[in-house]
């Protein structure tokens, strides 16, 4: 048992590297696909070989809630008689075109693009993967949070790459891209400034847990680097909401390093520099303040901050994508029932389009995650946000009013807020990366919980 566990972090470790170098887009039609899934099924095979009752019992909550979407997603797939699709809600326009081309005996599902749909389904083979793979190694909360750290840094390092060698880098993986940004291992810059702070989030507290540890003086110098190298590319980057959340991650790093305990005496009694920041505890929140202050302001004084640049010359609210809300208003109004299809939102749109919005470039996603979740997936998809929305709840808030764990709930709240908050204006949980990191993040969370309530 003990070499398994100590076997799982580096299976593990590979899945998360084998996504982190194909899982960056979100587009469909992305030919790192094909061996994105292929490997993440390889995983998944190995998955169920390790799983045990007991194992997937301990995680029942997270395995509900994937299932029920795995589920909702097949319903839509299955063809449904004429008699019953044809008195569906929403479905007037594609009646319509039915009568006009003589097809009104087929059998149709219950998505309206079939073909999206099947991909959506098969998209979960990555999600599915890393679930059931760190259930089946038994992987700590502890282990999640330095893999999901390690993809931060990784994220960092090509998106320093790509800005030193410029639009031309060869360190951009994908053919749709924002070359000449800071994209690191994604395909859009936003996806990459947002994961940059919510890894920015993991280090601290990574870093912070790392203080109670006698013989970790390593991963006390490394956090620290991690996290300014990190704050350095993002700040370099061009994304408004990526930099809005980098400088609201850097404040709740800060609120959770007031919040953190003082490391015992005993743990630095053999040190005098210990002793002297236990005499001086201020110290240990005052040197990290000052230093991200000083680089923030450096790079705001420099110009070097090209999103903030463009927060004080465009008006973010006459931005394009709260042009498309009135139509996606229309949208929820019509589907919110049924839902189009997971995957459909692209083509859907169009039936919808107005012609003010008429452009040479296209819209294939609602640039609102939370919206275009409702209209894909309808009632059923509104329930099971409810019902994950729910578990969170339950689980922060069994550590929220428990006085030694104040700082794992503002970092749980916090991170989640992020993800949450981006998910309104952009879709980085369409990428299989995103997904991953997510679903581990959960996992961590249903961890920490039921760790603590066995304390």
């Amino acid at each position: 048992m003990g070499d398994e566990l100590n076997r799982g972090w580096i299976i593990l470790a590979l899945l998360a590297v084998v996504v982190a170098f194909t899982g960056g887009a979100s587009r469909f039609d992305a030919i790192q696909i094909v061996p994105l899934r292929s490997l993440s099924a390889l995983f998944l095979v190995l998955s169920l070989f390790l799983l045990t009752k007991e194992r997937l019992k301990a995680e029942r909550a997270l395995i509900i809630l994937f299932g029920c979407f795995a589920l909702i997603v097949t319903l839509q797939l299955v063809p449904l008689p004429p008699q019953i699709w044809q008195t569906l809600m929403g479905r007037t326009g594609i009646l319509q075109m039915h009568a006009a081309l003589g097809l009104e005996g087929i059998w149709r599902p219950l998505t309206l693009t079939p073909m999206r749909s099947w991909n959506v389904l098969g998209s979960l083979v990555v999600p599915a993967a890393g679930l059931l793979l760190a259930i089946a190694v038994r992987a700590s909360s502890l282990t999640l949070l330095r893999i999901v750290a390690g993809l931060g840094v990784l994220n960092a390092l090509f998106g320093l790459l790509q800005i030193v060698a410029g639009r031309s880098s060869v360190f951009y993986f994908y053919e749709v891209t924002n070359r000449g940004g800071a994209v690191g291992v994604f395909a859009n810059e936003n996806h990459a400034a947002v994961f940059a702070a919510c890894s920015m989030l993991v280090v601290t507290l990574l870093g912070l847990r790392v203080r109670k540890e006698r013989n970790a003086v390593w991963e006390r110098l490394l956090y620290p680097a991690a996290f300014f190298l990190i704050l350095l590319v993002a700040l370099a980057g061009g994304s408004r909401a990526g930099f809005v959340a980098v400088i609201g991650t850097i404040l709740v790093s800060m609120t959770m390093l007031a919040l953190s305990p003082r490391p015992r005496r005993g743990l630095r009694a053999e040190q005098s520099a210990g002793r002297w920041f236990d005499q001086h505890p201020r110290l240990i929140l005052a040197v990290p303040v000052i230093l991200v202050s000083l680089t923030a302001a450096a790079f705001l004084a420099l110009d070097r901050t090209p999103a903030f640049r463009d927060i004080l010359v465009r008006d973010s609210f006459e931005d394009f994508r709260w042009s498309l809300w009135p139509v996606i208003s229309k949208m929820l109004e019509g589907h919110w029932a049924l839902g189009t299809g997971f995957g459909s939102f692209e083509q859907v749109y169009h039936i919808y389009e107005p012609s003010g919005l008429l452009m040479p470039s296209y819209v294939n996603q609602a640039h609102n995650d939370w919206a275009q979740f409702i209209i894909e997936g309808g009632l059923l998809a509104g329930l099971l946000l409810t019902g994950l929305f729910a578990w969170m709840v339950k689980a922060i808030g069994t550590m929220l009013f428990h006085r030694t764990r104040t700082v794992d709930a503002t970092f749980w709240m916090s991170i989640f807020v992020i993800i949450a908050s981006a998910s309104l204006v952009d879709y980085p949980l369409k990428t299989p990366l995103f997904q991953l990191a997510t679903v581990w993040l959960l996992l961590a969370l249903s961890r920490d919980a039921r760790d603590m309530n066995a304390t």
